[in-house]
């Protein structure tokens, strides 16, 4: 019969271990085998360098992090685009509520009702085609001559733009689009003899301009319109420019010819520089000194305020400006710099004396 005998008892000590644990790592030494990290310590020069390596590279993850955070940040341009874009959403979704509303009260033949909240409709949303035709389809009820031939104009200005775009296809849409152009057509000639009117033809120099006559949309950059005589508003107005709003006389039979010049609005930026050394240094702008252009406020004329620091940074237009630091006995810098709309644009510069200039190239 087979009998189990309990495990014998290690007869080492724990000292015993400690010193085979110290003959293994004497052996790798001799061996050539490297000890565990957690055998010796890292000299204090390794431990300073390693410090170094994780601090740059804790000071590069933040100026990438910096890069992302600017590359998704909205500029001011951005921000002005989509409030435009939210704006006309906006006024888009009271101009079909009006809509809504115009053909409730024609409903319980309330037509003039429905002739103003039609017409406030077409105002709001000038692009749609539904509103000015409905609108003259509702003068047309009341009898209001001028009212429907002015509609029926609007209509036909933005329904031509439709066509041209559509091409050559032959869709239902399409057909139904010519149909009433063809209606507008008709009833524009019969009411024309009832009412004054002439061509009107709105040119701007900007193509990017939205133009509009009386309200009704008359095409971007350039449009051209059958228009009530006497004296109209046109308006002009895009991203970038100032919003023109002027009085013209249309005469009858005539062809008006109105060419806009769109003026671009002023922006500003803002400028902080450092300069070593910093005394006695002279700044330049576009090679003016920085004392000469100080003002009251920033202006187009190159006119700035502020003194450049962090607390009192240079307002100035935003454009392509050349800054130049001067100062005796050092060599002079100038760089090309870009100021942006409500953005603060950081110059650093290292002035160099002449002499090392001088010593530096002719050792080369």
């Amino acid at each position: 019969m087979m009998h189990l005998s309990r495990p014998r008892r290690s007869n080492l000590r724990p000292w015993a271990l400690g010193h085979a644990a110290l003959v293994a790592l004497s052996l790798s030494a001799v061996c050539g085998l490297r000890a565990p990290a957690f055998a010796q310590a890292p000299p204090t020069a390794d431990r300073s360098e390693l410090e170094a390596k994780r601090k740059e590279q804790e000071e590069r993850r933040k100026e990438i992090e910096r890069l992302k955070a600017e590359a998704t940040r909205e500029t001011s341009d951005q921000k002005e685009a989509r409030l435009r874009a939210e704006a006309k959403a906006a006024r888009g979704q009271e101009a079909l509520a009006k809509a809504q509303a115009a053909l409730a009260a024609a409903s319980r033949r309330q037509n003039r009702q429905g002739q103003q909240l039609m017409y406030e409709a077409w105002m709001l949303d000038p692009t749609n085609m539904d509103y000015p035709f409905n609108t003259a389809a509702f003068a047309e009820a009341n009898n209001d001559t001028e009212a429907e031939f002015w509609a029926y104009a609007g209509f036909i200005s933005l329904a031509m733009r439709e066509l041209l775009a559509l091409g050559p296809s032959n869709s239902d849409y399409k057909l139904q689009v010519e149909e009433r152009v063809t209606k507008a057509r008709t009833r524009m000639e019969v009411l024309g003899n009832k009412v004054g009117h002439g061509e009107v033809e709105v040119t701007i120099d900007q193509d990017s301009c939205e133009i509009y006559l009386d309200g009704a949309y008359l095409g971007k950059g350039k449009g051209t319109i059958t228009a009530l005589t006497g004296q109209r508003r046109v308006r002009a107005e895009c991203q970038g420019f100032k919003t023109i709003d002027q009085a013209v006389n249309v005469r009858a039979g005539d062809s008006n010819k109105i060419p806009l010049v769109a003026t671009s609005i002023e922006y500003y930026g803002f400028l902080i520089f450092n300069v070593k050394p910093n005394d006695e240094v002279t700044v330049f702008l576009d090679d003016i000194d920085l004392v000469k252009r100080r003002g009251v406020e920033a202006n187009a004329e190159g006119s700035i305020t502020g003194t450049g620091s962090k607390t009192d940074p240079i307002r100035l237009m935003a454009r392509k400006w050349v800054i130049r630091f001067q100062k005796q006995g050092y060599d002079r810098w100038h760089r090309r710099i870009e100021v942006r709309r409500d953005q603060i644009t950081i110059v650093n510069a290292a002035l160099e004396k002449m002499s090392d200039t001088v010593e530096s190239s002719g050792s080369q």
